[in-house]
């Protein structure tokens, strides 16, 4: 066993005693580097979220965790390949809720996310900004409805692809306000931001827009969250916007192949829920844009669960396709 050390004496001490009883390849384990895979390009928030873990988790375990971004397929391409790896604990996945419980709804895949990978922890939340090019001629969220109902289709929407949790949420906020906006998917959440930066797009619903309305290259209208974001703190959330029924926000979270040994995925829950208790850790996923909130894997499966089952039932009821 080559984990180096844990933030709490009190992870050290339970993870001694779950080592005591461990098979011995949990006991040898990580004996070698650790393939992160992010299932999105970089530049988007899951690839910023999962840098700051591998850095953080190589400095717990002593082993080498090697970030590989493998996007595609709103996420599905990457997470695919680590629910075919080998259930060592030497391949894992960064994912987020899309590929559980939002593209599953949509089409066929060749694996099944639910049960062909396994949840470790999860790591964040993410509050997502809706943000608007400064040449839409809207600073409210009531003016933007007001002029894309008064303009029906000429308004284009950018996102991380087809089947993306921002694609869903921006359909459901379009049906709600009753408006007539084009989706243009990109491959991955910086490409998508580029897009709207460039003007080629006009509107945008993630968290990768927040730091780009905040030095006023974007324009934000509401937040999708609980609360107002500090350095916007005029932008209301969609609650005070009037839009009480709309689910806004996602996650992060760390998963492995299925038949992992159980010994191994509590380990690295454990690792991880230590880190929860360093400032500076906290500090690093906050400046990403995410809010840190760690589950551990039992409570991490209900929380997939019940996110499979809304969004499967907003998806009927919309009747959202991917096209």
């Amino acid at each position: 066993m080559t984990f180096k050390k844990l933030v709490t004496v009190g992870s050290l001490l339970a993870m001694s005693a779950l080592l005591a009883s461990a098979s011995v390849q949990a006991q040898d384990y990580p004996s070698q580097p650790i393939r992160l895979v992010v299932p999105y390009p970089a530049g988007g928030t899951a690839d910023a979220v999962g840098r700051v873990l591998s850095e953080a988790l190589t400095k717990v375990t002593g082993a080498t965790i090697v970030v590989d971004n493998q996007g595609g397929a709103s996420g599905t391409i990457g997470a695919g390949q680590v629910a075919r790896a080998a259930p060592d604990g030497y391949t894992l996945l960064l994912g987020a809720n899309s590929i559980f419980a939002v593209v599953p709804h949509l089409r066929e895949l060749d694996f099944d996310p639910n049960a062909d990978l396994v949840p470790v922890a999860k790591i964040a939340d993410s509050t997502r900004l809706l943000a608007v090019h400064p040449s839409v001629p809207a600073e409210t969220m009531e003016e933007f409805i007001a002029y894309a109902k008064a303009n029906p289709g000429t308004l284009s929407y950018a996102s991380s692809g087809n089947g993306s949790t921002p694609q869903i949420l921006t359909e459901i906020f379009k049906s709600a306000a009753g408006v007539d906006i084009q989706h243009i998917p990109y491959g991955g959440a910086g490409p998508a931001m580029n897009g709207l930066l460039s003007g080629t797009v006009q509107m945008m619903i993630d968290t990768v827009v927040i730091s780009q309305a905040e030095s006023g290259a974007l324009r934000g209208l509401a937040v999708f969250g609980n609360a107002r974001i500090p350095g916007l703190p005029d932008v209301p959330t969609m609650v005070e916007a009037g839009f009480t029924d709309l689910r806004s926000a996602g996650w992060t979270g760390l998963f492995a192949p299925k038949d992992t040994p159980p010994e191994i995925v509590e380990m690295l829950s454990m690792a991880i829920s230590g880190l929860y208790a360093d400032e500076a850790f906290i500090d690093r996923l906050t400046s990403v844009g995410v809010d840190p909130d760690f589950q551990d894997p039992r409570i991490f499966a209900d929380s997939l669960a019940v996110d499979f089952a809304y969004f499967g039932d907003v998806i009927k009821a919309a009747g959202i396709t991917e096209e």
